[in-house]
């Protein structure tokens, strides 16, 4: 495999890693969220803290999935066929239009324990577009750098 298939799909694995990670850390960041279902009834002191360090962890959530998104769609350039290249990037659209969602929900109404629940299911979105977009595509780069080493 050439360094640049190779470095591609290192580039997903840390990336990927770092998504998760964040996503633990938006999680662990409010101890109330079994509690309650809204920050408006939260009597913790540090409560405007706990509330700007979840905002500040979505906010790089955000950022952090969508150029990542960005990133995999150039990878794919002309790398794989078109069907996987379109339902990748459909999936890409719908991971981006609940990242919005949640964004809409803080600025709506500044509920974090909402906003929380909606990075739990992008978890899930998440690790389901690992598995049936993500692989595929490594496995595309690879088989694409094999046959450029070969010709």
């Amino acid at each position: 495999m050439s360094p640049d298939g190779e470095n591609a799909i290192e580039r997903m694995h840390r990336d990927h890693g770092r998504m998760l990670e964040m996503i633990e850390r938006i999680r662990s960041e409010c101890g109330q969220r079994n509690k309650m279902d809204s920050c408006g009834n939260c009597q913790a002191p540090n409560r405007p803290v706990c509330q700007g360090n979840i905002d500040q962890l979505i906010r790089g959530f955000v950022e952090a999935t969508l150029k990542h998104c960005l990133i995999e769609s150039m990878f794919m350039d002309d790398r794989v066929p078109a069907a996987h290249r379109i339902a990748h990037n459909q999936s890409h659209m719908d991971i981006a239009h609940q990242l919005k969602s949640i964004r809409v929900v803080l600025s709506a109404c500044g509920n974090y324990v909402q906003a929380i629940e909606g990075v739990e299911r992008i978890h899930e979105n998440l690790l389901a577009h690992f598995r049936d977009f993500d692989e595929p595509l490594e496995s595309y780069l690879a088989e694409n750098t094999l046959a450029h080493q070969g010709a």
